[in-house]
């Protein structure tokens, strides 16, 4: 029953054996199995590479053919059991493979295969030895094969070595030109002992086997007598083997033969050259191995970069070098020796050298000095100042030129002496202070001189554009900040303080320089009214105190004035902008807010404030009727306000808006009968321009007509056209106003002050005292004074009747006087002007605290005017240049 039972288990489980006739088996992974049979005593013969696969085999063809294998065992050493295959019970289906711990997981038995094989991965020395494959049958006997397993050792790769017994990289040598190359193979390792041979590309040359002396090294010699060209870079490659399965290992290297240069020629004949030109120098050399090193010298010196820049480019074969030599020549390389040199420093005797001798054209060389006498560093204004250029060119220079800070200096009649090698500058000022430099020129080219920096010492004077308005309060601290320039910088300030009552030196711990020398910072507190004034700033220096001093005045600070000329601008219908002109700042800093009203809710529809009074605002309701308020504020309080009034555009409808000022601009409805009451008024001016044409017409023929009869007929005061009374002219014709705007003060007006002009009626005051008549008095002063003395001695000192009449010329020409050009005015009709005054009427004594509207221009004539010793008159000025009566006050 168990014989029954067994035969059933193994008919299920067994495989089916492969048949297989004798023959040759090589194993791909790596190794190669001899002649094998099936008989008992054969024993195959296997070669493996270490680190490779070895397939050993097992034929599992049983005897019988209804026989199948049931249980494989593979022994080492004929009785160590290292893996087995096991087909019995329950792995008849799936096989139980079982190996070694030895094996390390590298061995796996395939069934598959013809004959199955048992693969070893990682084959190392010590599995080297004789395996037993035993096949137990379900019905056969046990069979058991023999299998003995070679392990190849592979020699390490070769070592190349030269004749000095050094190592040969991918490169051997230098070697020379007919010299001798011997280079040894060695190979250490490899079972069984490797096999050397030396081949040149594929072909195989004769080499000669020597003994290195040491266990398992093996050395072959490789020696090549008269080296030629054609070795030249050579492959030879050294190859070790000690088997048929793996590939041989090799090492290769080239020869590398260095041959001396041929020849060498510079290829150029420019010669004679120009300096300072760029040249093109080709030197070329060949029969150089390497390729040769050109390199060029002047006299014996390297040209080396970056000063000087050359090229070098070898031929495709590498037997000719051509070098280009990129050179700027100058006036110190004529006559000097230009040699191209060809190296190969790998050689002995490996140089040639060519040579030139170099004729070079030079521009002119120059050299500036200041004048022998001169202490450069004592030069102050008004001194005369002079230089020397010396100057050597090739050819002789036919033009020599100056220049100050790169600007040519032209000969003149006002101290500035241009001659060929010299310079003269008399009574020098600060303006001439820089770098001076002399060119001169010939067939070559222009050549420019050093520099020569004239430092010209002068007294400090005031920096421009500095604030000079400080506005403080009682027992606060201000700051005056004084700047000045000057050459030396300055070593010391001095400060002092005036007012109406007294002038009093600043003591020094008030005040100190700042960082550089050029500032001085005053810290000033007024206590009282009389700390009120103008305080004055000097600074000395090597040159010598400065002549005016820098005044900045000290007011009490107050609120700013209104902005004023505000006007609306870039209005649509859900914005606009306003835009307005600074008033005073009350001597703090201000800034300014403007208030957007509803004028039928009064509901606030914006507020915005900015440092200018520049506004944009948006987001506001189409077709309202707006009320804005402009005003400035400082740290003291805020202005007056400004009332503008502006109406929203509707859709598809234009609307106008007109800006309102204070108290003297016009208030106007933007309603449709206002537009109409407007034109009117247009026309109403017409009528008055012509009326005033006419009465003009009538002046022509007499210009006695307007004066007053009780006064007698006086012959008219002609004023000559002097250059202040052009100055005069000028100013009227830029500024048509009956008062010329002083644009240098330091005070502006505010917003009721407002510009006189045909349809305007201003009332101004001024306070002034008398003063006996000034020496420096312009024409216009002259003559309101001389008119003025004439009328009122016969009229019992009282000036009632003024005239004043200006001597115009009949074209319009420019006149040069001492550089400066003045335009003359055409020729006018009539420009006498004629002013009544009214002793009977009175003007409003002015407001304390308040600034006059408008400026009189006597108030020039008497500076020194102290309140309270003059009355004012109203006076009736008639001008046919305006065709209009003004009022003003004198």
């Amino acid at each position: 029953m168990v014989a029954v039972l067994r035969k059933f288990v193994l008919f299920f489980i067994g495989i089916l054996p492969a048949v297989t006739a004798q023959g040759k088996f090589i194993n791909h992974f790596g190794g190669q199995v001899g002649d094998y049979q099936t008989n008992r005593g054969t024993v195959t013969h296997v070669q493996a590479i270490v680190k490779g696969n070895a397939q050993l085999p097992c034929d599992l063809l049983p005897p019988a053919l209804n026989d199948s294998v049931v249980l494989v065992v593979w022994y080492k050493d004929e009785h160590t059991p290292i893996y087995s295959y096991d087909t019995r019970g329950p792995y008849k289906t799936t096989p139980k493979h079982w190996q070694d711990s030895n094996l390390g997981q590298r061995a796996f038995f395939r069934t598959m295969t013809d004959p199955a094989t048992l693969n070893i991965d990682n084959i190392n020395e010590k599995d080297e030895g004789e395996y037993r494959c035993r096949i137990d049958y379900l019905r056969s006997p046990t069979k058991n094969l023999r299998v003995k397993l070679a392990v190849i050792v592979p020699p390490q790769k070769p070592t190349i070595i030269d004749e000095r017994g050094k190592e040969v990289p991918s490169l051997a040598g230098p070697y020379e030109e007919g010299g001798d190359m011997k280079l040894t193979c060695i190979v250490s390792g490899g079972k069984p002992e490797p096999t050397i041979k030396w081949w040149r590309g594929e072909k195989l040359i004769e080499s000669t086997e020597t003994r290195s002396g040491f266990q398992n090294v093996r050395s072959n010699q490789l020696v090549i007598k008269g080296l030629r060209r054609a070795d030249q870079h050579a492959a030879f490659t050294c190859q070790a083997s000690n088997n048929n399965i793996s590939q041989p290992v090799s090492a290769t290297t080239s020869i590398e033969i260095y041959f001396r240069p041929l020849h060498v020629e510079i290829m150029s004949s420019n010669n004679p050259y120009s300096a300072d030109r760029l040249y093109e120098i080709a030197c070329q050399t060949f029969g150089s191995r390497p390729p040769a090193k050109i390199t060029w010298y002047m006299d014996n010196k390297e040209l080396l970069p970056p000063k000087h820049n050359y090229t070098q480019e070898d031929s495709p074969d590498g037997n000719v070098t051509l070098s280009n030599l990129s050179l700027i020549l100058t006036r110190q390389d004529n006559g000097k020796t230009l040699t191209c040199k060809a190296s190969n420093h790998l050689v002995q005797n490996g140089v040639e050298e060519a040579t030139v001798k170099l004729n070079v054209f030079y521009v002119p060389i120059l050299h500036l000095s200041l004048g022998s006498n001169l202490n450069p560093d004592d030069i102050e204004e008004g001194d005369d100042v002079y230089f020397e250029c010396k100057v050597n060119a090739n050819p002789e220079a036919y033009k020599v030129l100056w220049k100050h800070n790169d600007q040519v200096i032209q000969h003149n009649q006002k101290g500035v002496i241009v001659s060929r090698g010299n310079l003269a500058l008399q009574g020098v000022t600060r303006s001439q202070a820089g770098n001076y430099s002399c060119v001169a020129s010939n067939v070559e080219g222009d050549g420019d001189s050093n520099r020569v920096e004239l430092k010209i010492m002068y007294k400090p004077v005031c920096r421009p554009e500095q604030k000079r308005i400080y506005g403080v309060a009682r027992h606060e601290n201000a700051k005056i900040l004084c700047e000045v320039e000057s050459y030396p910088p300055p070593d010391s300030f001095k400060w002092s303080f005036n007012n109406s009552a007294e002038n009093v030196d600043v003591p020094q711990m008030r005040y100190h320089s700042g960082v550089h020398h050029f500032t001085s910072t005053l810290t000033y507190t007024p206590m009282n009214e009389l700390d009120y004034g103008t305080v004055m700033c000097w600074a000395n220096n090597l040159a010598g105190r400065q002549l005016e001093p820098c005044i900045f005045h000290v007011i009490a600070a107050g609120k700013p004035d209104p902005p004023f000329n505000c006007t609306i601008m870039n209005q649509t219908s859900e914005s606009l902008d306003v835009e307005c002109s600074e008033g005073f700042d009350g001597g703090q800093p201000q800034f300014f807010l403007l208030e957007v009203y509803d004028q039928q809710t009064d509901a606030l529809q914006a507020n915005v404030s900015a440092k200018f009074p520049l506004f944009t605002i948006s987001g506001l309701d189409p077709g309202k009727i707006l009320k804005m308020v402009v005003y400035a504020a400082n740290s003291k309080g805020k202005s007056e306000s400004v009332m503008l009034e502006g109406l929203m555009l509707k859709a598809a409808e234009k609307q106008t808006v007109l800006s309102l000022g204070t108290r003297d601009q016009l208030e106007i409805a933007p309603i449709l009968g206002i537009l109409v009451a407007i034109v009117t008024a247009l026309l109403l001016v017409t009528v008055v321009i012509l009326g005033a044409l006419k009465v003009r017409a009538a002046h022509r023929q007499g210009s006695r007509a307007l004066r007053p009869g009780f006064l007698p007929v006086k012959e008219k005061v002609t004023l000559p056209l002097r250059s202040e009374s052009e100055d005069l002219f000028e100013k009227d014709d830029k500024n048509p106003d009956v008062i010329p705007a002083n644009k240098d003060s330091d005070y502006q007006l505010g917003s009721a002050a407002q510009t006189p002009g045909l349809n305007n009626s201003v009332t101004a005051t001024t306070e002034y005292e008398a003063s006996p008549p000034q020496q420096n008095l312009t024409p216009l002063a002259e003559a309101f004074m001389a008119r003025d003395r004439a009328y009122a001695s016969q009229h019992g000192n009282e000036v009632t009747y003024a005239e004043l009449s200006l001597a115009s010329p009949n074209s319009l020409d420019t006149m040069k006087n001492g550089g400066s050009q003045y335009s003359t005015l055409r020729n006018r009709e009539d420009s006498t002007i004629y002013a009544q005054i009214d002793h009977g009427r009175r003007l409003p004594p002015p407001i304390p605290g308040k600034t006059s509207p408008l400026v009189s221009p006597v108030s020039s004539l008497f500076p020194s005017a102290k309140p309270g010793l003059y009355h004012r008159d109203a006076v009736t000025v008639r001008t046919p240049l305006m065709g209009c009566q003004q009022e003003s006050c004198v």
